[in-house]
């Protein structure tokens, strides 16, 4: 069967093989009722969006209107909103189901994209009533490994999620621990039965799809009933996409609920891999090549009867500069240190400015780029190879 009109328009996935009877019978209405979806949801917004402006218009010309043109923004703003909303989720199954839903890492802060994300949905949840709280965590401001754009886009689908189920003048509590971000809230009453639909019915569109055959656009709709049913506006597909992001960046959504109090985390593995060194060593490297300046790499290694998590700690917290980073290696009993705009006859000096202000001998190895080239795999061997006896 090929995309395109005929017996029925093949959106998303299209069977490798003859489908039987029954099977093809199911495939073609769920083509229909995703059509009838898409449909529904970019036309009811839009035509929010043209009665909000035929409203203004009028005002303009002196006419009587029912409502006063703050409504009719207001209303325009909020149906651009969903608008914008559905396309891009669509954008964003459409690119899974084509294999190009790809991440590009580099250090992020993720303490910054929440607090960046919640002030920007900060006038949603004001309008309706609610408010967002972005707290101190206890170590916020360690980097994690991952896609900047793509971490705001998990944190923006969380608060979409969220921000239509609150409880009627309650907080959103959101906080960041490390490479952990959490957000909590409370649902409006008689909610939880619908969360936890939601909640179950994306996680097994995730994890095996709930359609026959399985796509990206399972998670979306299963049936025409649920389609003419349902309860809430939307592709429902927040929380496939959110468990997407995560399983890319080789982390996880989890989910409490207790009650009508509900958490949503979003955990991202830590830094501390030669792997996620690569990844870093990459993103500067391409930084080093496009801008002017450099990175130098400093390994050392760990004294013995010490973790490498705990030195690590301790040069993080005498780190002289916000860019520069050291990320423990557990496998290899190192601490790697990477100093950003650092000249190749600095960083030895550095390093020993640091051993001093933590109060231990430290041995250790020096690379930089681009002196000693841009590759981050060469980078680390050559500062082991370097290492100080």
């Amino acid at each position: 069967m090929e995309p395109g009109f005929g017996e029925g328009v093949a959106v998303g996935y299209v069977p490798s093989a003859e489908l039987s009877p029954q099977d093809g019978t199911l495939f073609q209405a769920f083509q229909s009722n995703l059509l009838s979806l898409i449909s529904h949801e970019l036309r009811t917004p839009l035509m929010g969006v043209l009665n909000a402006l035929t409203i203004l218009e009028d005002l303009k010309a002196g006419k009587d209107g029912p409502v006063q043109s703050e409504e009719a923004l207001a209303m325009a703003r909020q149906n651009a909103s969903r608008l914008q909303h559905s396309l891009s989720t669509l954008l964003d199954l459409a690119s899974i189901e084509s294999g190009t839903f790809h991440l590009r890492l580099r250090e992020a802060d993720l303490d910054k994209v929440v607090r960046h994300r919640a002030a920007a949905f900060l006038r949603k949840f004001e309008v309706q009533g609610n408010a967002i709280r972005v707290h101190e965590g206890a170590e916020a401001g360690a980097p994690v490994l991952g896609d900047p754009q793509r971490l705001r886009r998990a944190v923006d689908l969380v608060l979409e999620v969220a921000l239509p189920r609150l409880d009627p003048g309650s907080v959103l509590e959101a906080q960041v621990n490390q490479s952990r971000a959490a957000f909590s809230f409370r649902l409006a009453e008689g909610k939880e039965a619908a969360w936890d639909e939601a909640w179950s019915q994306g996680l097994a569109g995730y994890e095996a799809g709930l359609s026959s055959p399985a796509s990206a656009f399972a998670g979306v709709l299963q049936t025409e009933q649920a389609f003419l049913t349902r309860s809430e506006e939307g592709l429902g597909s927040e929380f496939l996409l959110i468990h997407q992001i995560l399983r890319l960046h080789q982390g996880r959504l989890l989910h409490q609920r207790a009650g009508r109090s509900v958490s949503l985390i979003l955990e991202l593995p830590a830094l501390a891999s030669e792997e996620g060194l690569r990844s870093v060593l990459q993103s500067r490297a391409y930084q080093v090549s496009t801008e002017l300046g450099s990175v130098a790499l400093a390994l050392i290694a760990v004294p013995a009867g010490l973790e490498p998590e705990v030195l690590g700690s301790e040069i993080k917290a005498k780190l002289f500069r916000s860019t520069d980073a050291a990320y423990p290696l557990p496998e290899s009993s190192e601490v790697a240190l990477v100093l950003d705009d650092c000249k190749p006859e600095d960083a030895p000096k550095l390093v020993e400015r640091l051993a001093r202000a933590v109060g231990r001998s430290l041995r250790s190895g020096i690379a930089h780029c681009p002196t000693d080239g841009l590759d981050p795999a060469a980078l680390v061997e050559l500062a082991r190879t370097r290492m100080s006896p």
